[in-house]
């Protein structure tokens, strides 16, 4: 990974030619270069050095210029069908409504209800009266705090709450997590660890308290996803085999948490949510549908998860970690090589949580991010994209 440039400057120049262009969805690579004034080999090599490619951009532009043109009523559809390279409105629509489930027309619809302002101010109303989460959930992360955990004491607060000791055997239970546990204290001391005990208390207490207003699916694929991340964790820390240093417990955090907030977007009192559930079946980049958001609801993803995250104390560093990496995916800050790294796996447990198909984009990212042998990736997200 090369972190020696200052800028994404040659990224930028083509984002900014796509955005002059008339027909952007036809600009080549070779008409790129050219009007850039860059040999094709140079074009290549410098994109290749910011961690990204021709198409990759070209993809990531089309999609968000797609459903940030619907987001008002400024651009006809006829118009923006034939920027985004369609013959005919008609042949667009039938596109658009294969991914997203709905047509363009019923889509901008959906993002006028209600304006951006009262939509994050009911988001945060939604927020503050969230349930208090379980006991043995509140205990766990109090004991944490004070650094008197440890796996005897984990087993006693767990073992006393018996829906969520049958949770965590379970979870441990899973073949992606090897050997099935004799008891409990297996369970945590083998499969698990103390600290995924910890997160997925979280996990579940959110799951439980708003179950009755998302919808099914929403909570169980992205409940699983968050489950998975410690697996998805480990499996990236021995495919890197390198040098780089994780704060294990925290990225660990991160990668659980991050897209808790899907769930407070998703809230049926929400007053977009609706648009939200389309938007997470059509966008398969986590960066696109963040932009999106943040267009869309005036709040991010990450903001939302670090909304819910703060009203329940958890961790404040984890909160500001959550920040950090909002900044460095909208290139406000500069994000270093891990950081990079947490936003891949982040963006490949929402590929998985949402059921997407095409591991095109997220495989030539790998390889931009010289992380080995993907096709262990791949299998452990298809482990979750095809259980329930």
């Amino acid at each position: 990974m090369n972190n020696s440039l200052p800028s994404l400057l040659l990224t930028e120049a083509v984002n900014r030619l796509l955005s002059e262009w008339d027909l952007p969805a036809s600009l080549t690579i070779e008409q790129c270069a050219s009007e850039l004034a860059i040999s094709m080999t140079s074009f290549r090599r410098k994109l290749t050095q910011e961690e990204t490619s021709y198409k990759l951009i070209q993809s990531k532009f089309l999609n968000e210029l797609c459903v940030t043109a619907l987001l008002t009523k400024q651009t006809k559809i006829d118009d923006l069908a034939i920027r985004l390279g369609y013959s005919e409105r008609a042949t667009f629509e039938r596109a658009f409504r294969k991914k997203f489930g709905i047509t363009p027309s019923q889509f901008r619809e959906l993002s006028l209800v209600c304006s951006v302002e009262s939509n994050y101010l009911k988001l945060t109303e939604i927020a503050q009266n969230i349930p208090p989460m379980p006991s043995s959930c509140q205990q766990l992360l109090r004991e944490k705090d004070q650094n008197n955990l440890d796996l005897q004491r984990v087993v006693d607060i767990v073992g006393r709450d018996v829906i969520f000791s049958g949770r965590i055997i379970g979870q441990a239970s899973k073949a992606i997590y090897g050997k099935t546990p004799k008891n409990l204290l297996e369970a945590i001391s083998r499969n698990l660890g103390i600290n995924s005990i910890v997160n997925f208390a979280v996990v579940f207490a959110v799951k439980d308290a708003l179950q009755d207003h998302l919808d099914p699916v929403i909570i169980e694929q992205y409940s699983q996803a968050f489950l998975l991340a410690p697996k998805l964790f480990q499996l990236m820390r021995k495919l890197l085999a390198s040098d780089l240093k994780f704060d294990i417990a925290l990225t660990e955090q991160v990668l659980v948490f991050s897209l808790l907030g899907v769930f407070l977007l998703s809230h049926k009192s929400a007053y977009r949510h609706e648009m939200m559930l389309y938007s997470l079946q059509g966008i398969d980049d986590l960066s696109s549908l963040n932009q999106h958001i943040r267009e869309s609801m005036g709040i991010s993803l990450y903001s939302a998860s670090s909304l819910m995250l703060s009203l329940w104390h958890i961790d404040a560093s984890l909160v500001k970690q959550i920040g950090h990496l909002d900044k460095v995916s909208q290139a406000i800050s500069k994000g270093s090589e891990q950081d990079e790294l947490v936003l891949f796996m982040l963006s490949c447990l929402y590929f998985s949580a949402a059921r997407h198909q095409d591991f095109s984009d997220l495989e030539q990212k790998a390889e931009f991010l010289n992380i080995p042998n993907f096709e262990e990736i791949k299998h452990l997200l298809s482990v979750l994209n095809y259980s329930g």
